[in-house]
């Protein structure tokens, strides 16, 4: 059976489902890693809590009254049975050391342009946060924080400056033909970006890799997020 693949560039801001929300408000995660977690999201994003006690907790980072829920579970796990517990942690276990194949991947927040991007990284590598996986997706090019139970929150900037560039870049750049992308290394783009590069140069897939290289792309790229060339 031949694939069907869908493509429709026309969607970008001009499409509305008649069932869409307002606007995305906030994720909520469960964890028995509850100071850590909550920690981490304070460190990320500025976080100050709305409400906070030992099970729950509400963080704001702009002026809704919360964007991420923390709900500790660790005392309901206190009061599980032996062999509950031996389950839930071999489970645990299989979460952080074995990838999965269904659930939620990632959560993502866009920050535009590059150099407020760019900035973003840096006051985040002051305050002890780096990336787990940067990779240039041909039409975004993302960093990728692992939280302290292994979810992962993207921080991405668009290739393009114009309604008009949407189009044209991303078909450009081999999108859908490769949608994945390929990894790259921050530091060396940044120095690019010092070096007065072009936006079309500094959103070139695989532009970090040195001579000789290849990047790793494609599924490869999402597998071995660590690597950044071959």
């Amino acid at each position: 059976m031949k694939e069907e693949v869908i493509l429709n560039f026309d969607l970008y801001k001009k499409y509305k489902s008649e069932y869409a929300p307002d606007s995305f408000h906030h994720v909520a995660f469960k964890t028995q890693n509850y100071d850590a977690m909550v920690e981490f999201y304070e460190k990320l994003f500025g976080c100050k809590p709305m409400y906070k006690s030992n099970d729950i907790a509400f963080l704001a980072f702009d002026e809704e009254h919360h964007r991420i829920a923390i709900a500790n579970t660790e005392p309901g796990v206190k009061k599980l049975g032996f062999i509950s517990k031996i389950i839930l942690a071999f489970r645990n276990w299989l979460n952080k050391n074995i990838p999965t194949t269904i659930g939620l991947d990632h959560i993502s927040y866009c920050l535009n342009p590059i150099d407020k991007w760019f900035d973003f990284y840096h006051k985040a590598k002051d305050r002890g946060l780096e990336p787990y996986w940067t990779i240039n997706h041909g039409w975004i090019t993302g960093m990728y924080y692992k939280d302290p139970d292994g979810n992962l929150v993207e921080l991405f900037f668009e290739h393009w400056t114009n309604d008009e560039e949407y189009k044209n870049e991303i078909s450009a750049r081999g999108f859908p033909e490769e949608p994945v992308g390929t990894n790259m290394d921050i530091d060396i783009l940044y120095q690019m970006y010092k070096n007065g590069e072009s936006l079309k140069n500094l959103t070139k897939k695989g532009n970090t890799v040195p001579e000789g290289k290849k990047p790793v792309a494609g599924i490869q790229a999402a597998i071995n997020m660590r690597k950044k060339f071959k």
